[in-house]
């Protein structure tokens, strides 16, 4: 599609096809009037290319324009036709939007765990309502824990036909916890910081990257085998067992980047199973024991290694590709007696 000139859009309505959507452009140019975001001032953004557009009353943005304007990067995932939207958490930048993601970021209660607030992240899949936000961590090992859950969206990014990636402005900047003000006489949409700050609530520690680099599938629909119960020695109308604490959860396969030279067997029972074998520190879990972990249920202490801390399991998956995608979590443990 040539990008259309200033002049046309004050004259006419012109329909695009999206898809099968219809997108329509203002009598008019739409703008966005950022007020104290990435400075104390207020400021328009300069869409040099691509103009906003409206689809069902909804206000889409060019995504690189509006989330640089916004103090956020973002990159596409082509893989999972994902747009990821970065927001820096730091207290002390001269960045209004970066203060306010540190102090949102702060109150989330981090289950007692040693962690160090990083960022938020908004993951947008093309032409779907169902986005995720994150609030990121470091741990104490440097590895990305992210506190998370699914987003439902009114409206969608889509692409144009001149190849530009357009997101909803309403959804993809209340996500942050932002404000948006609508003036329908000036065509402007306007992004401000509320004074107050509402952290969603259900945040739960979810995988990095899901089942595809940014989304977050449950762990059930990841495929991971699982043990029969009737393998494991335990009354299952009894208490789980004794409660060892919160682990961390980092997952691996036979591979010879996850487990070297042992490849597909373990250290202590032969062949490894995934959906089964768990690695440990035999300090904390004895070997060959049973355990319970939250969201995953019984595994078996076959195997350990080196890099295992105290209050860690590394989680014994078919493939690379998912010990990568299922990233790190914790857990509550316990210890099948």
């Amino acid at each position: 599609m040539k990008k259309l000139k200033k002049a046309v859009l004050a004259v006419l309505s012109a329909v695009l096809v999206v898809g099968n959507i219809n997108a329509v452009f203002a009598d008019g140019d739409i703008s966005v009037r950022m007020n104290g975001i990435v400075s104390n001032d207020v400021s328009y953004i300069n869409f040099t290319d691509t103009k906003p557009i409206q689809i069902d009353n909804r206000t889409l943005t060019p995504a690189r324009a509006m989330a640089e304007a916004a103090g956020m990067e973002v990159e596409w995932d082509q893989p999972t036709q994902t747009a990821l939207l970065t927001l820096k958490a730091d207290a002390n930048s001269d960045r209004p939007i970066e203060r306010f993601a540190s102090e949102a970021i702060n109150k989330i209660d981090g289950l007692g765990l040693d962690m160090t607030p990083t960022s938020i992240t908004a993951a947008l899949r093309l032409n779907d309502s169902n986005a995720v936000i994150r609030y990121n961590f470091t741990d104490s090992d440097g590895d990305n824990v992210p506190f998370g859950k699914d987003y439902e969206m009114v409206s969608q990014a889509v692409f144009i036909e001149d190849g530009t990636l357009m997101i909803p402005i309403r959804d993809s900047m209340e996500m942050f916890g932002l404000d948006i003000e609508w003036y329908q006489d000036e065509l402007c949409a306007e992004v401000n910081i509320p004074e107050e700050i509402d952290i969603p609530e259900g945040l739960a520690i979810i995988p990095n990257h899901g089942n595809g680099k940014y989304s977050a599938d449950n762990l059930a629909d990841n495929s991971i085998p699982s043990i029969d119960i009737e393998d494991v020695p335990v009354d299952n109308d009894q208490q789980l067992g004794t409660y060892l604490g919160k682990f961390k959860i980092t997952h691996y396969c036979p591979c010879a980047i996850c487990n070297g030279g042992w490849g597909a067997y373990t250290a202590w029972a032969g062949e490894l199973i995934p959906g089964q074998t768990i690695a440990v520190n035999p300090k904390i879990i004895p070997k060959l024991s049973w355990v319970y972990v939250d969201g995953y249920g019984y595994r078996h202490a076959e195997d350990t290694g080196s890099g295992i801390g105290e209050y860690h399991i590394d989680m014994a998956v078919p493939t690379h590709s998912m010990a990568v995608a299922l990233g790190v979590v914790y857990k509550d443990v316990y210890l099948v007696e």
